[in-house]
């Protein structure tokens, strides 16, 4: 059974609007977009229905979804440039629970979405931009130590210690502060909190 060009503009608004992922593919939106362009259509249908094959081939082209905020496009960015994110680790791991949420499925969970997700690869880049938000973070409070802080000095060194095989020793002061509680009672200590 064939998709009328109605049927297609009304799920073409819910992807642009609601960042749903497109069922169709990207030729199935342009064609309906030439269809109804003989006939009366406002200019917000056919925008939605650009957007929808818009993300429908980003999808069939990378083989995931196209990022449909800031969050995501900078997460892309940071992945494919390397260079310094713009938000922080929460704010890339919030959009990873945004998502979701909002392409649980019916009867799933947002946990359970969550895990699909993942194996799925669509978070490769908002985790890695969120782990190189966080060395950042590291980086920029050992650059704002004190000379005479002896704390710093000795996580570096705690971290050389304990440094996980391919970690660097930013990543490993991150994951030391993040996991260890001696480390964050030291970190306390030293800071007056």
């Amino acid at each position: 059974m064939k998709t009328t060009p109605e049927e297609l503009i009304k799920e073409a608004l819910t992807v642009r609007d609601d960042g749903i992922e497109p069922k169709y593919k990207a030729d199935e939106y342009e064609s309906a977009l030439l269809h109804v362009a003989r006939s009366v259509i406002t200019s917000d249908e056919a925008n939605a229905l650009i957007v929808a094959a818009d993300r429908a081939r980003a999808r069939d082209e990378l083989g995931k979804a196209a990022p449909s905020s800031a969050i995501g496009l900078d997460a892309e960015r940071v992945a494919k440039s390397g260079s310094a994110p713009r938000y922080t680790r929460d704010d890339y791991h919030g959009e990873m629970l945004e998502i979701s949420k909002r392409e649980a499925r019916s009867g799933e969970t947002p946990a359970a979405a969550f895990t699909r997700l993942i194996d799925e690869g669509r978070f490769d880049d908002l985790y890695a931009a969120g782990e190189r938000a966080e060395v950042v973070e590291v980086e920029a409070a050992m650059t704002k130590a004190a000379p005479e802080d002896r704390f710093y000095p000795m996580l570096l060194d705690l971290a050389q210690m304990r440094k996980r095989a391919g970690e660097t020793i930013e990543a490993a002061c991150a994951r030391l502060l993040n996991e260890d509680p001696v480390v964050r009672d030291a970190y306390a200590a030293t800071q007056g909190l």
